[in-house]
């Protein structure tokens, strides 16, 4: 995906609105200083004449809140002197209040620690005070400090605490808003599904309320989750939605930002259907995303937002850029030059802006802008300057994402300049930074599972305390009742104590033989449904179960495996019957393991032939990489176990490996001995990979090569011939 600029806009509720005010209008900030000038002055006129008890706590307090952008050190110290004064007068809502606003002036400030600090002195005594309003307004408050430190369990504690005391409140418009909180949160940890769950809250609410700002931002929220799980269609439609919206909302920052998000949108768009060869779409949407950006730049403009100008001129060069690639595809190079011109020169815009802002990280992105189109102009010379350039910032401010993009730039460089000893060093120490981020993803990966799997625990704890609390009410309000029956009763159970007893000997014999036979049967349907998923997948299984049939499904893709031994005919010479099949079992058993630890579906076993897939029956994005990576962990097993029969002076087994992805169709075939399997050209060709293949290697398609070769070393082998179809591009993955 491009390296688009997303203009930051949080909407939470609590401080964080007083930051983001800060971030978008900080240009303006003199002229609303001016506008408050007459209410500060008036404030300081009472403050002079008031006595000293409770009003003048007020006073400071108010004074302090217009003073907290323009002079956050008097405001610091007026609200100092209001603690102290509402000790003195043992005041504690006003001293409550000063230090709240103590928690957002340091917050302005950029000290979230000491503001949470602030925030809890003042949750301690509005907890005394018995104010839920303002206890569930300060949980918000330090869970937006904790989101903004990276503390995400502690963030999503004390959201789910303000989320209760509103709820508890039935205050609709506020439970909506810190539903959307912690729809940011989970969306920032990467749990999509609980993200969705609580936008949809927050959206009906708004809905229910008709608060149109609030359904935009819905809108848009619900777009970012759909874009960051590559659904572009459907982020698309949130995105139009909010758009929509906006245009009848007197707020021309959040039009110019819906206007952004389609922008963006609809290049990436644009970028998926060129993927796809589909140029003349891709033109279609590039044309799209030029007309939202310029739209959000005339506004950025009459705003004068020099950040938000600086960053539409960035991203309109990148489209530009994208749409030569997309002329050069179809050989029109005077379209092409013309486009890479185009880019350069918004591109140089964008650095202007933001060289007078001194925007580092700015610059480093217009610099790989720039570097990129004189890579694609076939201007090495100037692309090698521009990407060391923008490799020192990144050094400098250790953004490790460009550090990365920077050490893959050079090494494409250099390879185009023929000078491959330093390209391999960069690609070297590109491999190596991307496996250290992986590496750093999955451990974040894991912390996030750990923090959503705390919450789910602690939200069951809740729930389980209610339960038993409305049990325990229920029990007291039964317990006279019971009382006065059972001594009623007792008399009537005496008279039929007999009678059940009898009944009951009797009908426990007949439950005892009941279990028996109901153990036997249990045990039988657990055996056949075990044979039955030994050789259909579960899906597969239960469908056949309930309608006595399963229907063939396509995939659009999944990663087809064929593994076949060398000389087998002649190995079977060597051996007998039962060795031959002892070792088939032996190395057929380790497939088995390699295929189960990776999700990928063994289809079936032909002679010495070893079938499986992956992306079915559940479809992944991972197939391609995981195929791969079962192939070598195979052939290094085959590897193994070559070694150990050599030394024992046994026949080894060697093996070929081909793969193929591409679309599929999967089900179950005959009425009798029912058998999964999968066809398609896409089968056929993987068999042709393995045949045109070499022993101990793996020998991958193009389409396969293509969604793994940032993940392995792979050597091209070039075109190929093969049985049945045109010569086939063909890469061993080496490692």
């Amino acid at each position: 995906m491009s390296n688009h600029n997303y203009p930051i806009c949080f909407r939470k509720l609590g401080i964080l609105n007083i930051l983001v005010c800060l971030a978008f209008y900080g240009s303006n900030l003199t002229s609303v200083a001016a506008q408050n000038t007459q209410l500060i002055d008036s404030l300081r006129t009472q403050l002079r004449y008031t006595p000293k008890d409770t009003l003048e706590v007020i006073l400071l307090n108010d004074l302090a809140w217009e003073l907290k952008v323009a002079a956050p050190e008097e405001a610091l110290q007026l609200l100092k002197n209001a603690v102290q004064r509402s000790h003195q007068l043992s005041y504690p809502k006003g001293e409550a209040q000063a230090y709240n606003n103590q928690g957002v002036v340091e917050a302005i400030r950029g000290n979230f620690e000491l503001a949470t600090e602030h925030y809890q002195k003042a949750l301690i005594l509005r907890q005394q005070l018995n104010d839920q309003k303002g206890v569930a307004s300060l949980y918000n408050n330090i869970g937006n400090l904790q989101e903004s430190l990276g503390n995400y369990e502690e963030a999503l504690d004390n959201y789910n605490q303000s989320l209760r005391l509103r709820e508890s409140l039935k205050d609709s418009l506020r439970i909506g808003r810190i539903s959307y909180n912690i729809s940011l949160l989970y969306e920032a940890i990467g749990n999509y599904p609980n993200a969705l769950g609580f936008i949809f809250k927050h959206l009906e609410i708004s809905e229910r309320l008709g608060d149109k700002y609030e359904i935009a931002q819905a809108y848009n929220q619900i777009g970012n989750i759909k874009f960051e799980l590559e659904r572009w269609e459907e982020a698309l439609s949130f995105y139009q939605k909010a758009l929509e919206l906006r245009k009848t909302l007197d707020d021309e920052y959040e039009l110019a930002f819906a206007f952004n998000s389609m922008g963006i949108i609809t290049d990436q768009l644009g970028e998926s259907k060129f993927e796809a060869n589909k140029v003349d779409t891709a033109f279609s949407r590039s044309q799209e995303a030029l007309a939202y950006y310029s739209q959000a730049l005339a506004i950025y403009r009459s705003l004068d937002e020099q950040e938000s100008i600086a960053a539409a001129y960035n991203n309109i060069g990148l489209v530009h850029k994208n749409r030569g690639s997309y002329f050069l595809s179809q050989a029109q190079k005077k379209k092409a030059a013309d486009s890479f011109v185009e880019a350069l020169d918004y591109l140089e815009k964008s650095l202007k802006i933001r060289e007078s802002l001194n925007d580092q990280k700015g610059i480093m992105e217009v610099y790989n802008g720039i570097g990129d189109v004189k890579r694609r102009q076939q201007k090495t010379a100037e692309a090698l300057q521009y990407c060391k350039a923008y490799l020192a910032i990144a050094e400098k401010i250790n953004d490790q994402k460009f550090i990365q993009k920077a050490y893959k730039d050079l090494s494409r460089i250099y390879a185009e300049q023929q000078k491959f000893k330093l390209a391999y060093n960069f690609r070297k120490q590109y491999d190596e930074l991307r496996y250290q981020r992986l590496n750093e993803k999955r451990i974040k990966d894991n912390e996030r599972m750990e923090i959503t799997y705390s919450d789910g625990k602690k939200q069951q704890a809740i729930e389980r305390q209610r339960q038993a609390l409305q049990l325990q009410a229920i029990e007291l309000k039964q317990a006279n009742t019971l009382r006065n029956s059972l001594i009623g009763g007792a008399l009537a159970l005496l008279l039929l104590a007999g009678l059940l007893y009898n009944r009951y000997r009797l009908k426990n014999q007949a439950n005892i033989e009941l279990e028996q036979k109901n153990r036997i049967i249990d045990t039988e349907r657990k055996r056949s449904d075990k044979l039955l998923l030994n050789i259909l997948p579960s899906q597969t299984a239960e469908e056949l179960k309930k309608f006595g049939k399963a229907k063939a499904k396509r995939y659009d893709s999944v990663s087809v495996l064929f593994t076949d031994f060398k000389a087998f005919t002649k190995i079977t010479a060597q051996l007998s019957p039962e060795a031959l099949v002892a070792e088939l079992d032996k190395c057929f058993q380790a497939f088995d393991a390699i295929t189960s630890k990776w999700g990928i579906e063994k289809i079936k076993t032909i002679g010495d032939a070893y079938m499986c897939a992956g992306g079915l029956p559940i479809s992944n994005t991972t197939h391609a990489q995981d195929v791969v990576q079962a192939a070598l962990e195979i052939q290094q097993f085959m590897h193994n176990l070559k070694i150990e029969n050599t030394k024992r002076g046994l026949v080894a087994f060697e093996c070929r490996i081909g793969i193929h992805t591409g679309p599929v169709v999967a089900g179950i075939v005959g009425s009798k001995k029912f058998a999964y399997d999968i066809w398609g050209e896409t089968v056929n060709l993987a068999a042709r990979l393995e045949s045109a293949g070499a022993v101990g290697k793996v020998n991958i398609s193009p389409t396969t090569y293509e969604l793994v070769k940032d993940l392995y070393q792979c050597t091209p082998r070039g075109k190929i011939a093969v049985k049945n179809s045109t010569a086939v591009e063909m890469y061993y993955v080496e490692g």
